[in-house]
C-alpha cells in the first residue's frame, strides 16, 4: 500500500508519495521540490531543506538548534534531510531561494544568419556550463551557466548515484538534465546540428541510461567508457559524449586535457580540476599521463557549509587582510554593504589561509587557544565565539564554524593524496613540474597561496599554478568544430594510467591512515 505525506502549499494541500527509504528531502526532491537548490546531501549543514511540522513535530536534533536556532526549532521547523519519511506528515515547505545562475553572459539572443550551431555543454555535479557556437569558425553566439537541476539530490557524486539507483531516479535526473538541454537547444533553433556534452562518469552516464553500479559500489569500474556518440531524444542532436579514463576521471578531463595539449604546454605538467570531485591528470610526455581522483564532497562548491553559497551577488568570494580585520570580497568586485549573502568555497580557503596565517587556527584546524604571533592576530582570535557548543569566526555577517573547518580539513587531506599518489607514481620532485592547470569555475577564484598555505599542494608551487579557465567547456566545443580533436581524445585511454591513492589499493585501513594523517593544515607527501 502507498504511503504519503501532506504539503501545504498556497492552492491547497498536495498528498506526496514516499518510498521505502526516504528520508522527507528525498521524497519532495522526486515530488519536484529542491529543483536546483544545493542540498548538502544529508549533512544537516546547508538549512536549505528545511519544513515546518504542522503537527506532531518531533524532537530537534543538535544539528537542527545548531543550524535553525531554538525559535525556529520550538515553531515545528526541522531539516528535512535528516528526518526519515514514514508517511503521514503534514508540512510546510520553506522556499530554499532561487536557483542561482551564475557566469551568466549572453552574446545574442538569437544566433546571426549563416552557417551550423553546435551545443557544448560541461556538466558537473553542481555547475551546468553551456554555449552555442558556430561550427564553423568556433565564434560563440551565447553562453552561460547555472546549477545541474539534480541538485536537489545531493551535492555530490555519492548521494546522486544513490538517488539514480532507486526505483525510477536515474529516469528523472536524466529528465531534468534534457529540461536543460532542451532549453539551451531552443537559443539556437533549427541551425542547431550538433552536441557535445563533457561532464564525469557519473553525470554522463546517469544523461545517456548507462549501467552506473560499478560507480557506485566498490569494486569500482566502467560499464560504458564514452568516446561516442548517443541518442538523446527529445529532438536533441545525438550527443557526442567524451571518453572516460577511469571510473570517477571523467569526460570533462579528457575534454580538458585535449583542448590543453593544443596550448602546447610544457611537460612534465599537473591538470587538476577541482570540485565535487578531484580529477587530476599528470602528464608527463604526449603519450604517457597518469591520473587520480579523489572525493572531495561539495565544499570547495560551496555547498553544505554553514554560510556556503555558489558564486553570485552578494556572495563572498575571497577575503583581505586589512587594519581593521578580515574584509570580504565580493562576486565580480561589486560593493555590497552589510553582510555577505553567503561565502562560495574560495572565499572559505581563503578564510581559513589568512586565519592559519594569523594564528587563530591551528594546523589541526582547531580556533587557538594560544595568544596569536600578532596584535592584528590577537585581535581576530578574541573575536571566535562559541554557539551551542561550537566555536565560530564571525566575519561579514557570515559565520565560519568549527565544522566548517573540519569539512575543508577533509577536502584538503583528499587532494594531498592524489597529488601525492601522482608525483609517488612518477617518482617525481615537485621542482620538475613545469606548471599546475586549475580547471574550472572554482580555479578560476581560488587564490592559489590560499591552496599551499593550507596544504592542497606541496611548497613552492604557488608560483606554477595557472589558471586554466573552463577547460571541459572549450574541449566540448572543440569537437564540435574540429572532428581530428575526437581522435587526439580518444587515444587518451590508452596513453593514461589510473593511479590509486595508496599502493596498495586493497589495504582499505591503509588508505584510511593516509587520509588521517593528511587531516591538516599542510601538505604530507
Amino acid at each position: 500500500m502507498e504511503i504519503h505525506l501532506s504539503v501545504a502549499l498556497p492552492q491547497g494541500v498536495r498528498r506526496v508519495p514516499v518510498a521505502p527509504g526516504d528520508t522527507l528531502a528525498r521524497a519532495l526532491f522526486r515530488a519536484g521540490f529542491f529543483i536546483g537548490a544545493p542540498l548538502c546531501a544529508g549533512l544537516g549543514r546547508c538549512g536549505r531543506c528545511r519544513v515546518r511540522y504542522l503537527a506532531d513535530p518531533p524532537q530537534p536534533l543538535p544539528a537542527e538548534l545548531r543550524r535553525l536556532g531554538r525559535e525556529a526549532v520550538d515553531a515545528g521547523w526541522r531539516l528535512a534531510c535528516l528526518r526519515p519519511a514514514t508517511g503521514g506528515e503534514r508540512l510546510e515547505v520553506a522556499d530554499p531561494g532561487p536557483s542561482p545562475a551564475y557566469d551568466r553572459v549572453d552574446f545574442a539572443t538569437t544566433a546571426a544568419p549563416g552557417g551550423e550551431l553546435g551545443l557544448a555543454v560541461d556538466c558537473g555535479t553542481t555547475g551546468l556550463a553551456w554555449r552555442i557556437l558556430d561550427r564553423e569558425d568556433g565564434r560563440a553566439v551565447a553562453e552561460g551557466r547555472g546549477v545541474n537541476p539534480q541538485l536537489g539530490a545531493g551535492g555530490d557524486v555519492v548521494s546522486r548515484l544513490a538517488f539514480a539507483l532507486t526505483p525510477g531516479g536515474g529516469e528523472y535526473l536524466r529528465g531534468l538534465l534534457l529540461d536543460v538541454l532542451e532549453a539551451r537547444a531552443a537559443k539556437a533553433g533549427p541551425r542547431l546540428t550538433g552536441l557535445c556534452v563533457a561532464g564525469n562518469p557519473a553525470m554522463v552516464s546517469i544523461l545517456c541510461d548507462k549501467p552506473l553500479a560499478g560507480l557506485a559500489r566498490a569494486p569500482y569500474g566502467l560499464a560504458w567508457a564514452g568516446g561516442e556518440t548517443v541518442a538523446l531524444g527529445r529532438g536533441l542532436p545525438p550527443a557526442y559524449i567524451p571518453p572516460l579514463l577511469g571510473p570517477f576521471v571523467g569526460a570533462d578531463l579528457s575534454a580538458g586535457l585535449t583542448a590543453l595539449l593544443r596550448r602546447s604546454p610544457a611537460y612534465p605538467f599537473l591538470l587538476a580540476d577541482l570540485g565535487t570531485n578531484a580529477e587530476m591528470v599528470l602528464a608527463l610526455a604526449p603519450d604517457r599521463f597518469l591520473a587520480a581522483s579523489a572525493p572531495l564532497g561539495p565544499a570547495l562548491e560551496g555547498v553544505g557549509l554553514s554560510h556556503g553559497a555558489l558564486a553570485g551577488p552578494g556572495v563572498a568570494v575571497s577575503f583581505d587582510l586589512t587594519p581593521a580585520g578580515v574584509a570580504p570580497v565580493f562576486f565580480d568586485g561589486q560593493d555590497a554593504p552589510g553582510a555577505a549573502r553567503g561565502i562560495a568555497g574560495p572565499g572559505y580557503l581563503r578564510l581559513a589561509a589568512l586565519l592559519r596565517e594569523q594564528g587563530v587556527l591551528d594546523a589541526d584546524g582547531r580556533f587557538a587557544q594560544n595568544a596569536a604571533p600578532t596584535p592584528l592576530g590577537e585581535r581576530l582570535r578574541r573575536l571566535v565565539g562559541r554557539e551551542e557548543g561550537e566555536a565560530f569566526f564571525p566575519v561579514a555577517g557570515c559565520r565560519f564554524s568549527a565544522s566548517d573547518v573540519e569539512e575543508l580539513l577533509k577536502v584538503k587531506a583528499a587532494c594531498n593524496m592524489a597529488v601525492a599518489a601522482l608525483l609517488r607514481a612518477a617518482g617525481l620532485a615537485t621542482a620538475a613540474l613545469d606548471a599546475v592547470y586549475l580547471a574550472g569555475a572554482f580555479g578560476a577564484r581560488v587564490s592559489a597561496e590560499a591552496l599551499e598555505t593550507l596544504g592542497f599542494f606541496p611548497p613552492g608551487l604557488a608560483s606554477r599554478i595557472r589558471v586554466a579557465g573552463n577547460l571541459s567547456l572549450e574541449g566540448a566545443a572543440l569537437f564540435l568544430r574540429a572532428p581530428e580533436a575526437r581522435d587526439a581524445a580518444e587515444a587518451l585511454p590508452a596513453a593514461t594510467t589510473i593511479v590509486p591513492l595508496v599502493p596498495d589499493a586493497s589495504a582499505a585501513s591503509d588508505a584510511g591512515d593516509s587520509f588521517i594523517s593528511r587531516m591538516v593544515f599542510a601538505y604530507v607527501p
